[in-house]
């Protein structure tokens, strides 16, 4: 008897049955594919590390005048417990062509290895091991390790002070060490016989080359003391930190598992709504089976039978689906990391299982009102007679409302209960497109860029090939004639202006017993004063340093205390008078007074040049000139603040992409709950849509009044959704940034037409047409089935 009312249910509600089956399905398919990607992303960086043979602490130095006194200071450090030295060329943009033109645009000096002299794992794009490459192929990685930026198969020139080889492009590489997008170095894998060509230069030897050094220790702590006095070091991290630069990759993984508890909750949402309509739509089914002597416990076991069903269906598909779903959305993260996660399968059966065992409990919480009905129900058509508030909100002789809008407003404010559920999913629906789009926006604006540690200036200049002539060069004036030659080309193309750059210096400082090298930043041609800090006094003096909070925790050190950096040579002690946050070295950083006494050639890296116009001129007029400069100097790589800053981060595009997905999804939801919500609401209304038929209402007339409801219910769900955005934003966002060094001061990009206009009327349109179409199934009825209960 059970299976035959089950079936007859399925049948006569097929519609709700369906959109509820759906609503299963992409529950346990976000589900399953969210958490098996955490799984794998989470696991995944130690799995890569672990198959690479990553080392605990990572050194890259450039060798000075072909010497490179790192190796000593590494092989008498006692904590250094195992040592692998790999030999590295330093490459720029400029030397790699195509057809006579520049072949890819890129700001950081890239690294050259030798296959053979390969000290970790590399792998392809198929997790194999490149152990072995014919002399004029080559493998890149790196931020090179992009369609956008190269092509597999592309046949390039590469020319390093006069030498020249020529080079197809094989394929991708996965690189431990440079492989996060955030590191924003690329890397080439080459035969040995290449790579002894380009060494066969003397001016290569001695200012292109440098050393990777991979380090065991049981001795952290000692290590980093040991190792604060290496010289010329462009990098020195412990590897953990490396690990940190791929966390980043996880922001998809993390945000799909938000979207996904949110969608399980609209599916619960949903779930109640249906079974309470159910419940009440069924009144006199259930008041007969009372009346002929079945039990509540076996009236409740039917529905919990169907819904049953439902889940497991629903389930299985969700799993099925989430094994293809979850390797899409899995493709950026395993492009760059050998990924393993050995109990896939595992987790999907066992989210499946949970995701309907929630839905099953949920199922059985909301059929507890089956006790409250009785026989006489049915004969009541389920209504007692008894109402002691008025039902009606608004007062139509007051309103000046056309009918339906009027008609629409006043159910919606009075039966609050029957469309929370609508609101409560709006809601989270344009709460996480907002966020998202904040986010993206955010990372794409000038308003981080003192996250970057720079002042702000109308144009940012990256030159790699400028760079890599400062580091390790002893002439002094050298980055002095290349600022003044760039001023000289500004005024010879009438656009005068002073010209600056950020250096970055790799410091040993010292507080007590603990010992750690830190990327110290000084600009001469700025003041301490210029730039943003959180707590404390800007630096004044000569002898006054500041940190980012992660570097004090390190030292054990807070503001006030004395510590003692070693530059050029001499140690002298510095006050700390304040403390900022930094995404430089995710934020392990710390700034020097300007006018701090050390030489340009000891900078480790730089930032951009930095170029102020003379006559202020607007942002429109700027752009042009950027064009203009493009033009001049054949790069691509001139920016305004907001381009600097989304070049800097290059974590927008991934957030960008999140947020589409979401916005996709959203959409697709908001569409099914309409026709679930408006096919509900006519099973329910037959008697009232017969009566205003009936009194003169044409269909057409009807359908607007029930379209305009969910209008009302969108507008109430983003008024809420607009006063909860920015805290929501903050809570689940400024973790996204303090995994990037920023663990505080984050000022939001909100752009309010965008945010608060666009996207609700995206998905108001959606909402509307989904709602308007499902409701011309009311022409079927007639002003005659006033009286019909079935």
């Amino acid at each position: 008897m059970f299976f035959r009312i089950l079936k007859k249910d399925l049948k006569r509600k097929k519609t709700m049955n369906i959109i509820l089956l759906i609503f299963v399905f992409l529950s346990v398919m976000f589900a399953a594919s969210s958490i098996n990607n955490m799984i794998s992303v989470f696991g995944g960086i130690d799995y890569f590390f672990e198959k690479a043979q990553m080392s605990d602490y990572v050194i890259l130095t450039l060798n000075s005048n072909g010497e490179d006194p790192t190796e000593d200071i590494v092989n008498n450090a006692d904590a250094v417990k195992e040592v692998r030295k790999e030999s590295i060329i330093f490459f720029s943009a400029k030397t790699l062509k195509k057809d006579g033109g520049k072949y890819a645009e890129f700001e950081s000096p890239g690294l050259i290895t030798s296959v053979d002299d390969a000290k970790l794992k590399y792998f392809d794009r198929s997790n194999h091991v490149i152990d072995e490459l014919e002399p004029g192929h080559v493998y890149v990685g790196g931020i090179l390790a992009d369609p956008d930026k190269t092509k597999i198969g592309d046949e390039i020139t590469m020319e390093i002070e006069g030498v020249t080889v020529n080079l197809v492009i094989d394929g991708y590489l996965k690189d431990a060490l440079l492989g996060s997008p955030f590191m924003g170095n690329p890397r080439m894998l080459m035969s040995d016989e290449d790579v002894q060509t380009i060494l066969s230069d003397e001016k290569v030897r001695n200012a292109d080359c440098g050393s990777v050094y991979y380090i065991d220790t049981d001795d952290m702590k000692e290590l980093t003391a040991q190792l604060a006095e290496v010289p010329n070091a462009l990098f020195a991290q412990p590897a953990s930190t490396l690990r940190l630069t791929f966390m980043l990759d996880m922001i998809t993984a993390g945000i799909l598992l938000i979207v996904s508890v949110c969608l399980i909750l609209v599916a619960f949402t949903m779930l109640s709504f249906t079974i309470k309509f159910t419940l009440s739509e069924d009144f006199r089914e259930i008041g007969v089976m009372k009346a002929v002597g079945l039990r509540n416990t076996s009236i409740r076991n039917m529905y919990m039978i169907k819904y049953l069903s439902i889940a497991l269906v629903g389930a299985v598909f969700g799993y099925i689906g989430s094994i293809p779903f979850g390797e899409m959305l899995l493709k950026s993260v395993s492009d760059q990391m050998v990924l393993g996660n050995d109990n896939q399968i595992f987790v999907g059966i066992l989210t499946a299982i949970a995701v309907v065992a929630v839905i099953l409990l949920f199922c059985y919480y909301c059929t507890r009102s089956i006790r409250s009905l009785s026989p006489i129900d049915a004969v009541r058509n389920g209504e007692t007679g008894e109402r002691y508030n008025s039902k009606s909100v608004l007062k139509l002789h007051k309103s000046r409302l056309s009918s339906n809008l009027f008609l629409a407003i006043n159910d919606v404010f009075s039966k609050p209960k029957q469309y929370a559920s609508m609101i409560v999913t709006f809601t989270i629906c344009l709460l996480l497109i907002q966020m998202l789009a904040t986010t993206a926006n955010t990372l794409m604006s000038d308003k981080l860029l003192f996250l970057l540690g720079t002042t702000r200036s109308d144009v940012y200049y990256s030159s790699t090939d400028k760079i890599m002539e400062t580091m390790g060069n002893t002439d002094e004036e050298t980055l002095p004639r290349m600022i003044k030659e760039i001023e000289d080309t500004l005024a010879e193309n009438d656009m005068p202006g002073k010209v600056h750059i950020e250096l970055q210096y790799q410091l040993p400082v010292e507080y007590k017993d603990n010992k750690i090298k830190v990327v110290m930043q000084r600009c001469s041609a700025t003041k301490t004063t210029d730039y943003k800090y959180e707590k404390g006094t800007a630096p004044l003096y000569e002898n006054e340093v500041a940190f980012t909070p992660q570097v004090l925790d390190e030292l054990g050190a807070k503001i006030g205390d004395k510590v003692r950096i070693e530059i050029g040579g001499e140690t002298k002690e510095y006050i700390v008078t304040a403390t900022f946050v930094s995404f430089n070295q995710l934020g392990k950083t710390g700034r020097l007074h300007e006018n701090v006494d050390i030489k340009d050639s000891d900078a480790a890296s730089a930032f951009a040049f930095q170029i102020d116009f003379d006559d202020h001129p607007s942002a429109a007029v700027i752009d042009e000139r950027i064009e203009k400069l493009k033009e001049i100097y054949k790069t691509d790589e001139i920016f305004n603040a907001k381009d600097f800053v989304d070049v800097s981060t290059n974590s927008a595009a991934s957030v960008n992409m999140a947020k589409n997905m979401v916005l996709i999804i959203s959409l697709l939801i908001s569409a099914l709950i309409a026709v679930l919500m408006e096919r509900s609401f006519i099973t329910k209304e037959t008697g009232e849509i017969a009566l205003m038929k009936a009194i003169g209402f044409k269909s057409r007339s009807v359908s607007s009044q029930h379209t305009l409801r969910f209008l009302v219910v969108i507008v109430i769900a983003q008024v809420i959704a607009s006063i909860l955005s920015y805290p929501f934003t903050k809570l689940v966002c400024d973790r996204i940034f303090a995994v990037m060094g920023a663990i505080s001061g984050i000022v939001y990009e909100i752009r309010p037409f965008e945010v608060f206009v666009s996207y609700p009327v995206m998905l108001a349109m959606v909402v509307m047409v989904a709602a308007f179409i499902t409701s011309q199934y009311m022409r079927t009825i007639h002003a005659d089935a006033m009286g019909n209960i079935e």
